[in-house]
């Protein structure tokens, strides 16, 4: 049995567990304007309930468990609705709350009948944690059978959660079978409350752990997604697109490629008589159509100013030029708003073939001559490097 002293030593774990979730949100703060980040706030939510409530039990003796059983359920079933949420809230899924309602009510009603009227704490025990565990697993069966990022920390993060979920469930018996001998009224004061706080801690740790290191990891990748995008179109811009190019053509199998570069035409009225808010409307047209009519695994990209660049996969000239041919149709059927009705955005493009990543910047140079012959034949033209097409298709 716990001595005073030892009472309050068992409080070190709810209050690292409280700090833990102190720690999360902080984190959020650091990242509230990232909405997809709000998660962090309902697991701070689940720690700091949790821990509340083994605080509060760990300063009680067997009688008093029992009548303010249903009072720490609520703590309990709160924190654990609340770390389900946070899970189910990163991986866009439900945490079922009409279901954990339901669970919340039979669990606090056994609560109160095996506390208030049979006083039999190892059935509230087993009952209390089956709806812990319930409760956390709720949103898994969705986030499991989704697609998710197959990354290892995504990975781990997800079977973390589900582990510790099914191993609340059989808590109980799991301990007492590794701590024989222990009686229905001296568990509150036994090894396995000191098992349960170590637990806790422990899955508390590896679990922040992972979600802090998730947290970054995401923080990075919208970094590197903001470095890499134009902000108005958010196509790929030109670093990202030649960076990109690079791990293209490091694939053999993904050629023959083919390099177009569009422009619009009198781009310059468009702005000078509709204003630049007409100006970016074409602007997003264009490039929604663009990613409209690529396959994936195509890049494209926006030079600057009104000027695309795609690079296409295992496509011979006479493929690219078909996919830009389908480009110049889809815009002429295609109404801007701001744009006076009947008034059309036409593109001219070059097009030439890429023969290797060394031989990118010839070809671009290429496709921007025959674009230059496309606006001097009255704009709205397609012109293919006559150069390299007469040989048909350009081999990797």
């Amino acid at each position: 049995m716990f001595s005073l002293p030892d009472r309050y030593f068992a409080l070190l774990v709810p209050l690292c567990v409280l700090l833990l979730a102190a720690a999360l949100v902080v984190c959020w703060g650091v990242l509230r304007q990232q909405r997809q980040q709000r998660y962090l706030l309902w697991l701070a939510a689940g720690y700091a309930l949790s821990a509340i409530g083994l605080g509060w039990q760990s300063l009680l003796d067997s009688a008093q468990f029992a009548f303010w059983a249903p009072v720490t359920g609520v703590l309990y079933l709160g924190g654990a609705w609340s770390l389900a949420r946070g899970i189910a809230g990163r991986y866009g899924k439900s945490a079922h709350p009409r279901t954990a309602l339901l669970i919340a009510m039979v669990v606090l009603a056994a609560l109160y009948y095996y506390g208030h009227v049979q006083d039999r704490l190892l059935v509230r025990m087993h009952w209390l944690n089956a709806g812990l565990g319930l409760m956390q697993i709720l949103p898994m069966r969705g986030i499991l059978r989704s697609q998710l990022p197959g990354n290892r920390l995504e990975r781990a993060l997800r079977m973390s959660f589900l582990v510790f979920a099914c191993y609340t469930m059989v808590r109980p018996l799991l301990i007492m079978l590794l701590v024989p001998g222990l009686q229905g009224n001296d568990i509150p004061r036994s090894g396995y409350w000191l098992i349960t706080l170590a637990g806790t801690l422990l899955f508390a740790l590896w679990f922040t752990m992972l979600v802090v290191a998730c947290t970054v990891r995401d923080v990075f990748a919208q970094l590197h997604e903001e470095r890499s995008r134009d902000p108005l179109t958010r196509l790929l811009n030109r670093r990202a697109f030649m960076e990109t190019a690079e791990g293209v053509f490091r694939d053999r199998r993904s050629g023959p490629w083919a390099v177009v570069v569009g422009d619009i035409d009198h781009f310059k009225q468009v702005n000078d008589n509709w204003g630049h808010a007409c100006g970016d409307r074409v602007l997003q047209q264009i490039s929604l159509v663009l990613q409209q009519q690529v396959r994936q695994g195509d890049l494209v990209a926006r030079f600057g100013g009104e000027e695309f660049v795609l690079l296409l996969q295992r496509a011979s000239l006479l493929d690219a030029e078909s996919m830009v041919q389908r480009v110049r149709q889809q815009l002429d059927s295609s109404d801007v708003p701001g744009l006076p009705n009947g008034r059309r955005v036409t593109v001219s493009f070059g097009i030439a073939p890429v023969q290797s990543r060394e031989h990118l910047s010839k070809a671009l140079s290429r496709a921007d001559a025959m674009l230059y012959e496309a606006k001097q034949a009255g704009r709205n033209r397609v012109r293919v490097d006559a150069e390299t097409q007469a040989a048909g298709m350009v081999a990797p």
